[in-house]
């Protein structure tokens, strides 16, 4: 009877202490709580080759990111607390593999994003930095037909390095 208590006890303890912890999980911002607004900039465009919808899908990406795993409201005001300035400075198809009889095997869309981050409530969290990342893709298919898919992974993975740049603190 004693045993069967001592492990109802333990159970209920162990049920608390799992219930009173926040578990954590390595896509969780650490957001200064007395950040409460950012606003992202329509970003720019100055790379040699230009995809006329890579500007606005990596702003619109980047906003929602922000939004979706932040608590901090998006505005347009250009007092907000995070303010977000980016520049696609890269836009490059590069050869990155050749077959044995010297033919390409495949192709790699580079894309480089610089971003100028103020943090109006703390210094320290501003930064300027260059982001870049590329896709691989057969050398045979034409740009066009997998352009969108190529740049928007690519898109996905800068959004999550500005994202970590911005909110981890580790």
């Amino acid at each position: 009877m004693l045993i069967k208590q001592f492990k109802i006890v333990i159970f209920l303890l162990m049920t608390l202490s799992i219930m009173s912890c926040k578990i954590y999980r390595f896509t969780d911002a650490s957001v200064d709580p007395n950040l409460k607004t950012f606003s992202i900039n329509p970003t720019d465009n100055i790379a040699m080759l230009q995809n006329p919808n890579a500007a606005a899908n990596f702003t619109d990406k980047l906003k929602d990111k922000f939004s979706r795993e932040t608590k901090l409201i998006l505005t347009n005001d250009a007092n907000s607390d995070l303010e977000f300035t980016c520049t696609i400075i890269e836009y490059n198809v590069s050869p990155i593999a050749v077959t044995n009889t010297e033919t390409l095997a495949q192709n790699r869309l580079n894309i480089g994003v610089k971003v100028v981050c103020v943090n109006r409530k703390d210094d320290k969290g501003s930064y300027t930095q260059s982001f870049r990342d590329g896709e691989n893709y057969d050398a045979n298919a034409d740009l066009s037909s997998v352009e969108n898919n190529l740049s928007n992974i690519i898109f996905d993975r800068l959004v999550q390095q500005i994202f970590n740049k911005s909110f981890s603190n580790w």
